[in-house]
């Protein structure tokens, strides 16, 4: 029997071990871009996205975890340290809880592998320059907001969690929906947003919301 060379087997083992994402399949990224859509309404993806009510994820695979300057982390996750690898977004997404006990990450997990493969390469395309085919899904905040401006941000951000007619009921005033917006951020975990896009936002909310 002829031996293999010692070279030609460590490569074949090599290959054999090589992770299921070294190498994107046909179709994986635009596969990964619709299984990311129910993700979308926490995660925004634009490059310079506002924070929702998670973090923006462009770039976020070679990323170090917890890093994004304008996102409150959870202390849990912070502590987990390194980069998002591909590795490390496989075993995130597995199971969040399990990955950072106590992370505010309220998502139970992707148990099939082929869908986690295909998230990990779409977020892999997010990135300048990456040539990505699928585009970033479109956030899809439902019919019904008034038009003008401040709609897309707000629109964006509340319906992450609430319902427009949710937001119809309350009729606040200015006041009261800034204080509403400063508790939605200190107790519920919603990501802070600049006061160019917070006073845009309250603008929208006063004159479509506010009180009658």
């Amino acid at each position: 029997m002829m031996r293999r060379p010692w070279s030609a087997l460590l490569l074949a083992l090599a290959v054999a071990s090589a992770p299921a994402w070294a190498e994107t399949g046909p179709g994986e990224v635009e596969a990964g871009a619709k299984a990311f859509l129910p993700c979308s309404a926490c995660h925004s993806v634009a490059p310079g996205g506002a924070a929702l009510i998670g973090p923006n994820l462009n770039g976020v695979v070679g990323r170090e975890v917890g890093s994004l300057p304008q996102f409150d982390y959870s202390p849990e996750l912070k502590a987990v340290g390194g980069t998002w690898t591909p590795e490390q977004l496989d075993r995130f997404l597995t199971s969040p809880s399990d990955f950072a006990p106590g992370t505010r990450m309220g998502y139970v997990g992707v148990s099939d592998p082929a869908e986690r493969r295909a998230l990990i390469a779409y977020l892999s395309s997010l990135r300048a320059g990456s040539g990505a085919t699928a585009a970033a899904p479109a956030v899809d905040f439902g019919p019904g907001w008034p038009a003008g401006p401040g709609q897309a941000e707000t629109g964006e951000l509340c319906n992450s969690c609430h319902s427009l007619a949710i937001v119809k009921q309350q009729r606040l005033s200015r006041e009261t929906w800034d204080k509403l917006l400063t508790w939605m951020v200190e107790k519920q975990g919603m990501a802070a947003q600049s006061p160019e896009r917070r006073a845009l936002m309250l603008e929208y909310l006063v004159q479509n919301f506010g009180q009658p």
